[in-house]
């Protein structure tokens, strides 16, 4: 992981002035004005002084005293002035951090994004942008403290200088030792912070859950209430538990912290004490030193304090650039253009093991399709049949053996235009928040007639014309307040009538049914020969019924395709698919006649 201070910080610099360009000049103008403001503050009254004692006009005293306030007056109005526009420019830094998160999100591997892993670096990441006091938006005000410390600091070093320099030692030797302190303290926030990461990717899913609408259901007539409560609260106490230790080194710490502040305070000012009852300043000189020396002591801090800041944000930034810049994506630029048309897709010999797991979920998988061909995939829970179907689609990569597009790898085609091969229909699913035309065309410009067309093919065209704003009216009610609520089965058409309208050369229905009620049901199987026309079609379900008017059908157990035919022949070898068909079968007869 990248996470060098200096590295990152020159990493947050670049980013900055290529964003806001003009953000730069507030910058460089408030820096002088929070450096002068103290320095002239503290000369005033030595000024006064050393007006009085030589006896000058009371017109150039006021004049003096004039010039200065107006330079106090015009830095403590600039200073202010221009911090509210560089919290427009953090604002902006803040979410262009997070438009690249996202653009991550919508590239990465689908697997990433499905492991625990990858949500846990997601999390760790999202602390860099995701509050108003992270480290993306922090970092401008970190680095004008920072130039503003050290032109304060060497300021008030050259005045203090002509004193003795001893005081300067005294001063940094006890800030060094605040400065070790605060990198102890770092460590532990960072390791506080990856422990805290890993809890809170398993709190975000119980609290998301919470308000699932499809969950909520289960939650309250199962009573799974406190069951989530007591889950809940277990983490909320593996938190409290982690912070608890992290507070007891920073109460240590910041005791260190106040006795070394304490110790350079007595120091200092008794030594300018000493200085002043010896004759070797007079009052005025006192007076102006000693607002110095506060204003040294105080940049000196504020600058271990800064560095201290800055150390953690790189960690935070650190975190992010391992996930954004971390297993880069796959260089479209040398890989071949997918075809427009799948004559054949061919398995060999392809295995596949999720990242957690310790056992591959398939396994050795051969076989061979040609175009026109319409293929069932069934078996039992967990025999692989959906990650079969996602290795297909190019969102997993296999792990042994190659799967061959038109005799070709389908690893060599460009990932996009691959995708472009495939009409899925997938179990879980999303819809945008857009209208239900932008939904089926996933497109914001579209062709209305195609999109009737398919509708009015996945059985749902009648339904949604019903709708006051027809094929217009928005969906998710989250977002949209006039959206239409849609129910599981007219979601499902919704999706077919999506692969429908995509007419991609391989379509895919995974459990298509599952929602659908049997008028709907049989209504799907008797277009299923015109949908599947020309293409090369998978039909994932647990009905074997359903299943019949397929070619084929691939039986799998156990992450193999243990067996492969027609019904027909998969009945008559009464193996696995006999079996479950039998039982199946037995509930739709009645006194041992079939239905």
């Amino acid at each position: 992981m990248k996470s060098k201070t200096l590295e990152n910080t020159i990493y947050m610099i670049k980013n900055w002035i290529s964003w806001d360009k003009k953000s730069l000049i507030y910058f460089l103008i408030k820096v002088p004005a929070q450096v002068l403001n103290p320095i002239i503050t503290a000369y005033i009254p030595k000024a006064m002084i050393d007006c009085i004692n030589n006896q000058v006009s009371i017109g150039e005293l006021a004049a003096t005293v004039a010039l200065l306030s107006a330079l106090v007056a015009v830095t403590t109005w600039l200073a202010p002035f221009m911090q509210e526009l560089l919290f427009g420019s953090e604002r902006i830094i803040r979410m262009r951090y997070a438009v690249m998160a996202f653009n991550k999100n919508l590239n990465a591997d689908y697997i990433q994004l499905e492991s625990l892993e990858g949500r846990e670096k997601n999390q760790r990441a999202g602390d860099f942008y995701r509050s108003y006091h992270s480290g993306s938006v922090n970092f401008i005000e970190i680095l004008n403290t920072l130039c503003i410390c050290v032109i304060g600091i060497i300021t008030s070093a050259a005045l203090i200088y002509k004193i003795d320099f001893r005081i300067i030692l005294l001063i940094l030797a006890t800030c060094v030792a605040e400065a070790i302190a605060l990198h102890l303290l770092n460590k532990a926030e960072l390791k506080t912070s990856d422990q805290e990461s890993k809890v809170l990717t398993k709190f975000n899913y119980f609290y998301n859950l919470s308000k699932n609408t499809a969950a909520g259901k289960d939650i309250k007539i199962y009573s799974f209430g406190d069951r989530f409560i007591a889950a809940m609260a277990g983490l909320v106490f593996q938190v409290e538990k982690i912070v608890s230790h992290y507070t007891k080194t920073d109460f240590a710490v910041s005791g260190v912290r106040a006795v070394l502040n304490l110790l350079r305070e007595i120091a200092a000012y008794a030594y300018l004490t000493y200085l002043t009852a010896t004759g070797r300043l007079s009052v005025s000189d006192f007076i102006f030193y000693f607002g110095i020396i506060t204003g040294f002591s105080n940049w000196i801090v504020s600058l271990v304090q800064s560095l201290s800041l800055l150390e953690r944000y790189s960690n935070e930034c650190g975190r992010f650039r391992e996930f954004v810049e971390g297993e880069a994506e796959k260089n479209d630029s040398k890989k071949k253009r997918a075809p427009e048309r799948v004559n054949e897709i061919e398995f060999k010999n392809v295995s596949f093991t999720y990242p957690s797991a310790d056992a591959p979920t398939l396994k050795n998988i051969s076989f061979q399709i040609k175009k026109g061909e319409n293929i069932a995939i069934v078996g039992e829970n967990g025999a692989g049949k959906t990650t079969l179907i996602k290795l297909l689609c190019g969102l997993y990569t296999a792990g042994e053996g190659q799967i061959l597009i038109n005799g070709e790898n389908a690893a060599d085609y460009k990932n996009e235009e691959y995708f472009d091969l495939f009409s899925p229909v997938f179990q879980d699913y999303s819809f945008l928040p857009l209208s239900i035309a932008q939904n089926v065309a996933a497109k914001t410009e579209y062709d209305k007639s195609r999109v009737a067309a398919a509708l009015k093919d996945a059985g749902i065209y009648d339904k949604i014309q019903s709708f006051a704003h027809g094929m217009d009216t928005k969906l998710i009610k989250e977002v949209n307040r006039d959206a239409q609520d849609l129910s599981g089965g007219e979601k499902q058409k919704l999706l077919l009538a999506k692969a429908i309208y995509k007419n991609a050369p391989v379509l895919i229905l995974d459990e298509p049914t599952a929602a659908l009620d049997p008028i709907a049901e049989n209504e799907l199987y008797l277009k299923y020969n015109e949908l599947t026309d020309g293409k090369i079609s998978f039909f994932i379900s647990h009905r074997l019924s359903s299943t019949r008017f397929c070619d084929r059908i691939f039986f799998l157990a156990d992450g193999k395709i243990t067996e492969s035919g027609t019904h027909e022949e998969l009945m008559a070898a009464r193996g696995g698919y006999y079996r479950m068909y039998r039982l199946q079968s037995y509930y739709y007869k009645e006194q041992g006649v079939a239905l």
